[in-house]
């Protein structure tokens, strides 16, 4: 009923409590001291004015991009050019060092090699080979053994140490031929001592008889079996001569060994003989023991020879393989093997 008994026409100010002047006049004022008060004015003088507001800033205008053709793609942004850097022609210094490094490089220090010991040269060795020796080489004249201008006898090997002999392994043939010469030496002691013993005693002929066999046969033998083989083998280098020269040599010294013994009627002036005619005569007896002296030193220094030279065989490389080749390599070489092959095979045919 209050709705339909309302006025729409009537002053809506006209039934709000709120609007009582007593009440609107004190919130007008409240509101009015609040918005006027300004915290930095000075107390002493009037209220400060207002600030007028900032304008505000205009608006940029909003320019619309193209759209881009339909049948054509939208454009990517183009990259800025990046500048380009020429290479230099000329090659790096890795050697320089460069100012900021301060750091010294550390290199690495390899072990030293231990310096073995050089042997020195005589003036003999280090001499340079005159044009006679040089012709000498060239030509290998025969000039050993060495015999006088009328004897019948002409040398039959060029021998020369000093110009055919490597300088390493010099020394070994030096001492090789001493040897070799100290056994004739023996060997004709050992014939004056049977002689000796013969005459004095007159008996122990075959010994005697035996001596002079030695003597003849056994000075060109040696020279060919075992000091031309060692000789050769130093020469060329030859791993097969060596093997020759081992073999040989070692029945050189089973027959020195056997010399010394002296076994009666063996051609030898022994311990055994010697001691057997001690009672006959003492010239005759120190004889003897001065020839079985020679044989015991031909047996020590024999051992020490050989042992020395399969020492250096040992460590320069030859072998029992490379003497097998060398061998093979011999015999198919040889034309009077390659005649007989030859021969053989059309008889075959």
């Amino acid at each position: 009923m209050s709705g339909f008994d309302s006025n729409p026409f009537a002053d809506p100010e006209a039934a709000n409590p709120f609007a009582d002047p007593s009440i609107t006049q004190h919130t007008a004022a409240a509101q009015k001291g609040l918005e006027d008060y300004n915290p930095f004015a000075d107390d002493r003088g009037g209220p400060a004015p207002a600030a007028a507001p900032a304008p505000a800033p205009a608006p940029e205008p909003i320019v619309p991009k193209p759209a881009p053709p339909k049948n054509e793609p939208a454009l990517l942004p183009t990259p800025a050019p990046q500048p380009v850097v020429q290479p230099s022609m000329e090659p790096p210094n890795y050697g320089e060092e460069f100012p900021g490094d301060k750091v010294p490089i550390v290199q690495r220090e390899e072990p030293a090699a231990p310096v073995l010991p050089v042997a020195p040269v005589t003036a003999q060795e280090a001499r340079v080979l005159t044009a006679d020796e040089k012709l000498a080489l060239e030509r290998r004249t025969a000039n050993f053994p060495p015999c006088p201008a009328g004897c019948p006898i002409k040398p039959c090997f060029f021998h020369n140490i000093s110009l055919e002999i490597p300088q390493d392994t010099k020394k070994f043939v030096r001492v090789l031929f001493f040897y070799w010469q100290f056994y004739l030496l023996t060997l004709f002691v050992n014939f004056i001592g049977c002689l000796a013993i013969f005459a004095q005693t007159g008996d122990y002929g075959e010994n005697f008889g035996f001596s002079i066999l030695w003597l003849v046969a056994n000075t060109p033998t040696s020279f060919l079996c075992w000091y031309w083989c060692g000789y050769n083998a130093f020469r060329i280098d030859s791993s097969m001569r060596f093997m020759f020269f081992f073999f040989i040599f070692f029945c050189q010294l089973l027959f020195n060994i056997m010399m010394a013994i002296g076994i009666p009627e063996s051609g030898t002036t022994g311990l055994i003989l010697a001691l057997k005619i001690k009672s006959s005569s003492t010239g005759v007896f120190i004889l003897a023991m001065v020839g079985w002296a020679m044989w015991m030193i031909l047996c020590v220094v024999g051992g020490f020879v050989v042992v020395k030279i399969h020492y250096h065989y040992r460590h320069s490389g030859y072998s029992v393989q490379k003497a097998q080749m060398e061998a093979g390599t011999a015999v198919a070489q040889n034309e009077g093997v390659r005649g007989a092959v030859v021969a053989g095979v059309k008889s075959s045919l």
